[in-house]
Protein backbone atom coordinates (compact mmCIF):
# COMPACT_ATOMS: atom_id res chain seq x y z
CA UNK A 1 0.00 0.00 0.00
CA UNK A 2 1.48 3.35 -1.20
CA UNK A 3 1.53 6.48 1.60
CA UNK A 4 -0.40 9.16 0.64
CA UNK A 5 1.80 11.91 -0.83
CA UNK A 6 1.44 14.02 2.10
CA UNK A 7 2.47 11.42 4.56
CA UNK A 8 6.19 11.10 3.00
CA UNK A 9 7.44 14.14 3.63
CA UNK A 10 5.75 14.43 6.93
CA UNK A 11 7.61 11.39 8.21
CA UNK A 12 11.06 12.44 6.50
CA UNK A 13 10.67 15.59 8.74
CA UNK A 14 9.85 14.22 12.31
CA UNK A 15 12.76 11.45 11.99
CA UNK A 16 15.33 14.55 10.98
CA UNK A 17 13.42 16.60 14.12
CA UNK A 18 13.33 14.16 16.64
CA UNK A 19 12.78 17.06 19.04
CA UNK A 20 9.75 18.31 17.05
CA UNK A 21 7.42 15.85 18.47
CA UNK A 22 7.45 17.00 22.24
CA UNK A 23 7.26 20.06 21.50
CA UNK A 24 4.05 19.26 18.74
CA UNK A 25 2.62 17.32 22.20
CA UNK A 26 2.62 20.56 24.08
CA UNK A 27 1.44 22.16 21.95
CA UNK A 28 -1.33 20.17 21.50
CA UNK A 29 -1.71 19.85 25.27
CA UNK A 30 -1.76 24.18 25.48
CA UNK A 31 -4.21 24.21 22.63
CA UNK A 32 -6.45 21.45 24.36
CA UNK A 33 -6.09 21.29 27.87
CA UNK A 34 -5.56 24.72 28.90
CA UNK A 35 -8.47 25.89 27.51
CA UNK A 36 -10.55 23.52 29.26
CA UNK A 37 -9.00 24.42 32.37
CA UNK A 38 -9.56 27.89 31.99
CA UNK A 39 -13.67 27.54 31.21
CA UNK A 40 -13.85 25.51 34.25
CA UNK A 41 -13.07 27.92 36.49
CA UNK A 42 -15.04 30.54 34.64
CA UNK A 43 -12.22 32.53 32.58
CA UNK A 44 -13.77 31.85 29.31
CA UNK A 45 -17.28 33.10 30.68
CA UNK A 46 -19.07 35.07 28.14
CA UNK A 47 -21.11 38.50 29.18
CA UNK A 48 -24.84 37.29 29.33
CA UNK A 49 -24.28 33.94 29.98
CA UNK A 50 -26.58 32.60 33.36
CA UNK A 51 -24.58 30.39 35.60
CA UNK A 52 -25.95 29.25 38.88
CA UNK A 53 -24.13 29.69 42.01
CA UNK A 54 -24.78 26.06 44.26
CA UNK A 55 -23.61 25.81 47.68
CA UNK A 56 -21.65 22.84 46.77
CA UNK A 57 -19.62 25.35 44.35
CA UNK A 58 -19.26 27.32 47.68
CA UNK A 59 -18.02 24.39 50.09
CA UNK A 60 -15.49 23.92 47.26
CA UNK A 61 -14.18 27.67 47.27
CA UNK A 62 -13.23 27.08 51.04
CA UNK A 63 -12.53 23.33 50.60
CA UNK A 64 -9.62 23.51 53.88
CA UNK A 65 -10.63 20.66 55.68
CA UNK A 66 -9.96 22.19 59.38
CA UNK A 67 -9.43 25.74 59.83
CA UNK A 68 -7.96 26.80 63.64
CA UNK A 69 -8.80 30.89 63.92
CA UNK A 70 -8.11 31.57 67.97
CA UNK A 71 -5.20 30.32 70.40
CA UNK A 72 -5.65 30.40 73.77
CA UNK A 73 -2.84 29.86 76.00
CA UNK A 74 -3.21 29.16 79.31
CA UNK A 75 -1.42 27.39 83.02
CA UNK A 76 -3.48 25.58 84.97
CA UNK A 77 -3.91 23.43 87.86
CA UNK A 78 -6.20 20.16 86.88
CA UNK A 79 -7.61 18.54 90.08
CA UNK A 80 -6.54 14.21 89.58
CA UNK A 81 -9.29 12.15 90.93
CA UNK A 82 -8.93 8.65 92.81
CA UNK A 83 -11.60 7.10 90.60
CA UNK A 84 -14.19 7.89 87.93
CA UNK A 85 -16.94 8.87 89.98
CA UNK A 86 -14.52 11.81 90.90
CA UNK A 87 -15.23 11.36 94.80
CA UNK A 88 -12.25 12.25 95.89
CA UNK A 89 -9.09 14.04 94.76
CA UNK A 90 -6.13 12.11 94.60
CA UNK A 91 -3.36 15.08 93.80
CA UNK A 92 -2.93 17.98 91.55
CA UNK A 93 -1.00 18.07 88.43
CA UNK A 94 0.64 22.05 87.19
CA UNK A 95 0.47 22.25 83.38
CA UNK A 96 0.90 24.39 80.48
CA UNK A 97 -1.15 24.27 77.33
CA UNK A 98 -2.64 25.63 73.84
CA UNK A 99 -6.23 25.35 73.06
CA UNK A 100 -7.18 26.38 69.45
CA UNK A 101 -10.57 26.78 68.15
CA UNK A 102 -11.65 25.87 64.82
CA UNK A 103 -14.37 24.37 62.42
CA UNK A 104 -14.55 21.40 60.31
CA UNK A 105 -15.18 24.12 56.86
CA UNK A 106 -17.18 21.08 55.11
CA UNK A 107 -19.92 21.88 57.80
CA UNK A 108 -20.14 25.36 56.87
CA UNK A 109 -24.18 26.05 55.24
CA UNK A 110 -24.88 28.05 52.54
CA UNK A 111 -28.35 29.33 51.81
CA UNK A 112 -28.27 30.78 48.38
CA UNK A 113 -30.89 33.64 47.27
CA UNK A 114 -30.66 33.89 43.65
CA UNK A 115 -33.14 36.82 43.70
CA UNK A 116 -32.03 39.36 46.14
CA UNK A 117 -28.24 38.14 45.13
CA UNK A 118 -27.32 37.14 48.94
CA UNK A 119 -25.79 34.08 50.37
CA UNK A 120 -26.07 32.97 54.17
CA UNK A 121 -23.70 30.92 55.82
CA UNK A 122 -24.18 29.64 58.72
CA UNK A 123 -20.81 28.49 60.53
CA UNK A 124 -21.03 25.00 62.61
CA UNK A 125 -20.19 24.89 66.45
CA UNK A 126 -16.85 25.83 67.07
CA UNK A 127 -14.69 22.71 67.77
CA UNK A 128 -11.39 23.10 70.74
CA UNK A 129 -8.10 20.70 70.55
CA UNK A 130 -6.12 20.65 73.53
CA UNK A 131 -2.05 20.72 73.26
CA UNK A 132 -0.41 20.19 76.12
CA UNK A 133 2.96 22.04 76.04
CA UNK A 134 6.16 20.20 77.44
CA UNK A 135 4.59 17.26 79.36
CA UNK A 136 8.19 17.07 81.16
CA UNK A 137 7.70 20.60 83.17
CA UNK A 138 4.31 19.32 84.58
CA UNK A 139 4.69 18.85 88.17
CA UNK A 140 2.57 17.33 90.84
CA UNK A 141 1.22 17.87 94.04
CA UNK A 142 2.32 16.38 96.58
CA UNK A 143 5.41 15.69 94.09
CA UNK A 144 5.16 12.09 95.18
CA UNK A 145 2.14 11.10 94.17
CA UNK A 146 1.42 7.78 92.15
CA UNK A 147 0.12 8.70 88.71
CA UNK A 148 0.31 7.84 85.01
CA UNK A 149 1.24 10.14 82.42
CA UNK A 150 -2.19 9.30 80.39
CA UNK A 151 -4.10 10.02 83.47
CA UNK A 152 -2.39 12.63 84.16
CA UNK A 153 -2.68 14.58 80.80
CA UNK A 154 -5.97 13.33 80.37
CA UNK A 155 -7.12 15.56 83.70
CA UNK A 156 -5.09 18.22 82.46
CA UNK A 157 -6.45 18.34 78.84
CA UNK A 158 -10.01 18.49 80.33
CA UNK A 159 -9.12 21.15 82.73
CA UNK A 160 -7.99 23.17 79.98
CA UNK A 161 -11.07 22.63 77.43
CA UNK A 162 -13.31 23.48 80.29
CA UNK A 163 -11.35 26.74 81.51
CA UNK A 164 -11.75 27.51 77.45
CA UNK A 165 -14.81 26.99 76.81
CA UNK A 166 -15.94 29.97 79.68
CA UNK A 167 -14.05 32.31 77.61
CA UNK A 168 -16.16 34.17 75.46
CA UNK A 169 -13.47 36.53 74.02
CA UNK A 170 -11.92 33.02 72.33
CA UNK A 171 -14.94 32.03 70.95
CA UNK A 172 -16.06 35.71 69.57
CA UNK A 173 -12.24 36.04 68.08
CA UNK A 174 -12.84 32.59 66.43
CA UNK A 175 -16.17 32.89 64.98
CA UNK A 176 -14.75 36.84 63.77
CA UNK A 177 -11.49 35.14 62.17
CA UNK A 178 -14.10 32.73 60.27
CA UNK A 179 -15.93 34.71 59.05
CA UNK A 180 -13.17 36.98 57.61
CA UNK A 181 -11.54 34.17 56.19
CA UNK A 182 -14.61 32.59 54.51
CA UNK A 183 -15.34 36.30 52.74
CA UNK A 184 -11.47 36.25 51.45
CA UNK A 185 -11.76 32.88 50.15
CA UNK A 186 -15.08 33.58 48.40
CA UNK A 187 -14.69 37.54 47.32
CA UNK A 188 -13.89 36.47 43.77
CA UNK A 189 -16.94 34.67 43.27
CA UNK A 190 -18.59 36.64 45.50
CA UNK A 191 -17.40 39.73 42.95
CA UNK A 192 -18.06 38.23 39.85
CA UNK A 193 -21.64 37.08 40.56
CA UNK A 194 -22.11 40.20 42.02
CA UNK A 195 -23.77 38.46 45.39
CA UNK A 196 -23.08 39.70 49.37
CA UNK A 197 -22.35 37.22 52.25
CA UNK A 198 -24.64 37.23 54.86
CA UNK A 199 -23.97 35.60 58.33
CA UNK A 200 -27.15 33.61 60.47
Amino acid sequence: MKKARWLKPCTAYITSHKWTIPVIALVVILSVVVPLWLSHYGIFERTGRTTVITSSTLTQAIDIAELSTAEYNYRGIAEIYTDENRTRIQCRACYNAIVKAGIDMKKVVFDIDGANKTITATLPEIDLKVTIIDEQSMALLPADADVGIDRMLRYCREDAESEAKKSEELFSTARENLQSTIHGLLYPILKAKGYTLMWK
